[in-house]
């Protein structure tokens, strides 16, 4: 029986055969080039024949017969370390993966989380300001209520001889000043 790449000759009652060795396979079909497939790093045949290694969002490879990612796209990463979906995370604009993997954006109060271009924002929730320039404690300024902040950050409310109150945004005399 001829000697075939990657494969050990076999004779059965009478017929020559062989058999592949651990890793290869004959995804061909041709017995004249024996196994003529690493399965253990092929990209179209990784683990078996017709197993073709695909990532979303960047580079496959086959290692030791499994498909896994190689590389992912510019801004893109494996954070769940599934190759089955590939570079499913934007590290761009993911709040809970933001610029790298597990880098949630903080919350902060009265404040929606943002990641913008692989950094983390907030985002004020509505009816409220961040209006001390201090980032850390949020969206401090109720702008409803406010008489320093009412309807928006700095405006303030004045009015002479009374005492101001805000009210839904707008800003009214609460009581005048004695006399």
């Amino acid at each position: 029986c001829p000697a075939r790449a990657n494969a050990r000759a076999t004779c059965a009652s009478g017929a020559c055969g062989f058999t592949c060795e651990t890793g290869f396979a004959d995804c061909d079909g041709v017995a004249s080039n024996g196994c003529e497939v690493d399965t253990r790093s092929s990209l179209p045949h990784c683990g078996r024949c017709a197993n073709r290694c695909t990532v979303s969002g960047g580079t496959p490879a086959c290692v030791s017969g499994s498909c896994v990612v190689a590389t992912c796209g510019q801004g893109f990463a494996d954070c769940d370390s599934n190759p089955g979906n590939g570079c499913e995370t934007d590290l761009r604009a993911n709040p809970a993966n933001c610029g790298a993997c597990n880098n949630v954006c903080p919350t902060r109060g009265n404040a929606i989380p943002a990641c913008v271009l692989g950094r983390c924002e907030s985002t004020c929730r509505p009816g409220f300001g961040e209006c001390d320039g201090n980032e850390a404690n949020g969206c401090e300024s109720n702008l409803a209520t406010s008489t320093s902040h009412c309807g928006g950050c700095g405006r303030a409310c004045a009015t002479p001889n009374a005492a101001p109150v805000c009210a839904a945004s707008s800003c009214s005399i609460g009581s005048c000043t004695a006399g």
